[in-house]
């Protein structure tokens, strides 16, 4: 019985060493990844969303500023911006309107319904 639970103590000792060992080397993949973004002559500036695979991208190269398109096959310059870009305030941002539920449920209900 005492060799059960050592033999049991010792694989665990070794599960625990092993997941250990792969936390380890993902951190440091991880912190060698981030090379790419400590750059002296280049900052994103801001990053959009447009669809699943495409944003559109503030890079700042020196004093210009550029938009670009990126998409998973390409990269796009759109515009050379002038100056420096101001930021949105809150309240410049389209806010979503809520949806009433019970009210779209009879739209679609009545599109479906021929009416």
């Amino acid at each position: 019985m005492l060799e059960g639970i050592i033999t049991g103590m010792g694989t665990l000792l070794i599960v625990v060493a092993v997941l250990f060992a792969a936390w380890w080397v993902t951190r440091k993949i991880a912190g060698s990844a981030q090379f790419g973004s400590r750059s002296r002559y280049m900052k994103i500036i801001d990053r959009m969303p447009i669809a699943q695979d495409r944003f559109l991208v503030l890079v700042q190269l020196g004093e210009r500023v550029y938009l670009v398109g990126v998409a998973s096959s390409e990269i796009t310059l759109l515009a050379d911006i002038e100056g420096e870009p101001v930021p949105l305030q809150d309240s410049d941002q389209a806010v979503p309107v809520p949806t009433d539920f019970r009210e779209l449920m009879k739209k679609i209900g009545r599109k479906n319904n021929g009416r």
